[in-house]
């Protein structure tokens, strides 16, 4: 009897072991994660990126073309089956990019985050170096910088070492790599009083094209352009895509894809209770100076930009951006926010009552960011930043869905802002592409439709929230984007919608005269971009160029 006893308990004692363990896990993949869904569907939590709107997941190859045609609610699905599978934990010891399909999204292991898949793409600075010099293969990974105090190691994940945020820069480009000041040339403090940093990565299928044709040197774009011949970025990751054809990973076979990202540091000590709201990742920050190596620090993850080119997005390319929820509105779950990142305590939790303007905004920093102490001894004035534009309640349905499913992970604290994509079929509130600085040469026939031309994530473009100027999307600079040596208006054959190669270095004369193309770009938006205030209404008249149809 007392071995039945004793076995029933023993029993009883392991089924509540399997119970809790999988109540406390992460979300594992969907029971099918390699079977077929649509974006439109319920949520599907797998590790493969989609290949496009409505493909099924893994999406085969070819891509599929996307049937039926997608509506906007696909597209706002899309973005999050994008970011779930970019959030995917990566595998260690394999190709860079690489999901680890044992793993759960939200994964962690030796007190830390398993790094994400987008985590492991080649950070920008890796890839446009001084001087033109090569970048190498894909799988060089971006190692510690020597300068880097490495005696008292972080915590990381077996087989990964510490977030490596390179700041460094160098003048031989028409567009500095700049991971301090944001796209309108300001830096962001949040409200403990210090700088967040930025970071751009771009994925096996960018980096290839960049790497094949050597557009990491500017003056091969420049003979590209001057020769007709500057070759089209790639829309699948397919071997087709490259000349001569390159075989990607299945996993790989993707168009170009950029993830810009924002963190904020945090302090192990005094900012405990809202640790457990942010992906977070140890490691150091290389300064502008390019010599001085700031930390080990814990960064939380704030902000994530998507830029994508699919086989249905050529004339626009698709973008999805992503905050976490304590940014400045109040979360959706039913606990309050400890604090806000970026909003100073108010009464109400709005920005409508703050009663502030961050006009003008701070000036440009220059030089290497303050940085704490080991008392966190805080110089810093913070910048107090709201959202003009509501997250439209769609988008607020669809982030419900998917916070739901996300639920057990870190993942729930995070929330989408917005889509920009082509007019979904049916649509009567699309708008032109912006073309804020002029129209491009020759014009686009017909001049392409976009869903929206309101979206701006709070903690990467804080102050180009337009109010009062048509100047408040990413198209409104992204639209002018081209290759070296930046022609303006853009010929519509040359729009690449990426920045990225304009951070190639080229020669002396040649950067001379890009960068002040670029530099009369940028100012034309400064002119016509107002700073964010809250509470602030848009006028009909002030967006003329935004023709609906």
């Amino acid at each position: 009897m007392k071995t039945y006893k004793a076995l029933v308990v023993a029993v009883l004692c392991l089924v509540a072991a399997f119970v809790i363990k999988w109540i406390l896990s992460p979300v594992k993949p969907s029971a099918n994660p390699t079977g077929t869904s649509s974006q439109s569907s319920q949520p599907v939590i797998s590790y493969n990126v989609p290949c496009d709107v409505n493909s099924p997941t893994p999406s085969p190859s070819p891509c599929p073309s996307p049937s039926p045609s997608p509506s906007q609610n696909d597209w706002y699905n899309f973005g999050w089956q994008t970011f779930v599978a970019l959030d995917w934990p990566a595998q260690s010891g394999g190709n860079l990019g690489q999901p680890n399909t044992s793993l759960s999204v939200g994964a962690s292991a030796n007190g830390a985050f398993v790094p994400t898949v987008w985590a492991t793409y080649r950070d920008v600075s890796t890839v446009m170096l001084n001087n033109a010099a090569s970048p190498g293969n894909w799988n060089s990974a971006q190692s510690v910088p020597s300068s880097c105090n490495t005696s008292n190691p972080p915590p990381t994940a077996p087989g990964f070492q510490p977030m490596v945020l390179d700041g460094s820069t160098f003048k031989g480009a028409p567009l500095t790599l700049d991971y301090v000041n944001q796209a309108t040339g300001n830096p962001l403090v949040d409200q403990k009083g210090w700088f967040t940093i930025a970071d751009i990565r771009i994925d096996q299928s960018e980096y290839e094209f960049i790497l094949q044709n050597a557009y990491y040197n500017g003056q091969n774009q420049i003979a590209a352009v001057k020769a007709g011949k500057f070759a089209p970025f790639p829309k699948t990751g397919e071997p087709n895509n490259y000349n001569p054809p390159i075989t990607l990973p299945q996993y790989a076979q993707y168009g170009a894809l950029e993830v810009k990202t924002t963190w904020r540091l945090l302090n192990p000590t005094t900012d405990q209770a809202i640790i457990p709201r942010y992906y977070t990742q140890w490691g150091y920050f290389l300064q502008p100076d390019g010599k001085t190596c700031s930390g080990p620090n814990l960064f939380g993850l704030i902000a994530l930009h998507i830029l994508r080119l699919t086989p249905t997005t050529p004339a626009t390319w698709y973008w999805a951006t992503f905050e976490q929820v304590d940014n400045t509105n109040s979360p959706p779950q039913p606990t309050p926010t400890p604090a806000w990142t970026l909003t100073p305590p108010n009464p109400d939790n709005t920005c409508q009552n703050l009663g502030y303007s961050p006009t003008p905004a701070p000036t440009p920093l220059s030089g290497n960011v303050p940085w704490p102490n080991q008392n966190w001894n805080n110089p810093n004035t913070a910048n107090n930043i709201c959202r003009v534009t509501p997250i439209p309640s769609a988008v607020q349905q669809v982030n419900s869905t998917w916070q739901a499913a996300l639920s057990k992970t870190v993942w729930t604290y995070y929330q989408m802002v917005g889509t920009i994509n082509p007019c979904p079929t049916g649509s009567s509130s699309c708008v032109q592409m912006p073309y804020a600085f002029g129209t491009p040469t020759p014009t686009p026939t017909p001049v392409p439709l976009v869903n929206t031309a309101d979206l701006a994530n709070t903690a990467i473009e804080s102050y180009g929230q337009a109010t009062t100027s048509g100047v408040n999307s990413c198209l409104d600079c992204h639209a002018f984007a081209t290759p070296q040596p930046n022609s303006q208006p853009p010929d519509p054959s040359l729009q690449v919608f990426t920045f990225v190669l304009q951070n190639a270095f080229t020669s002396t004369g040649q950067v001379a005269t890009s960068r002040r193309r670029f530099v009369e770009l940028l100012e034309k938006a400064s002119k016509q971009r107002a700073m964010a205030q809250p509470g602030a209404q848009k006028k009909p008249q002030d967006d003329k160029y935004k023709q609906k149809h």
